[in-house]
């Protein structure tokens, strides 16, 4: 694609991160974490309002969603910089809550991602992780 073009998707990602829900986010990020150029052209601005969507939508996220979204920001470093403390544990708190109704993908996916993800690890509690099957009480299942 020429630079106009990834210049345009990456207008259009900016333009319409507010409108976002989560599943859209995680599809942009999937997308971007393997297109050279597309992730190049986002901008700080960009990264910034997709880190706000990922904070906004972490409430209404299902288990899959939550997984991919770590999943994509563990492959995107600019989008995970972007992300505030607060969008993490709001992320932490969406593992919490659907930690029970993972399948073992999601789970393979989100503690993948969490070894990838300082700040994001650090904001899950043991309760979470747990959760997830990996001690702290929870049975995984």
């Amino acid at each position: 694609m020429s630079l106009s073009g990834w210049a345009g998707l990456a207008e259009a990602v900016e333009r319409t991160a507010s409108e976002m829900n989560g599943q859209n986010v995680v599809n942009v990020f999937n997308g971007l974490s393997k297109l050279e150029g597309g992730a190049a052209a986002v901008s700080r601005l960009g990264w910034a309002g997709m880190a706000e969507a990922v904070e906004r939508n972490a409430i209404e996220m299902n288990p899959q969603v939550v997984s991919n979204a770590y999943n994509g920001l563990s492959k995107l470093e600019e989008a995970a910089a972007a992300v505030s403390p607060s969008g993490w544990a709001a992320l932490a708190e969406a593992v919490g809550r659907t930690a029970s109704e993972m399948n073992p993908q999601n789970i393979a996916i989100t503690y993948n991602a969490l070894g990838k993800l300082e700040a994001a690890a650090a904001a899950v509690p043991p309760s979470g992780v747990g959760g997830l099957g990996g001690g702290g009480g929870g049975d995984g299942e």
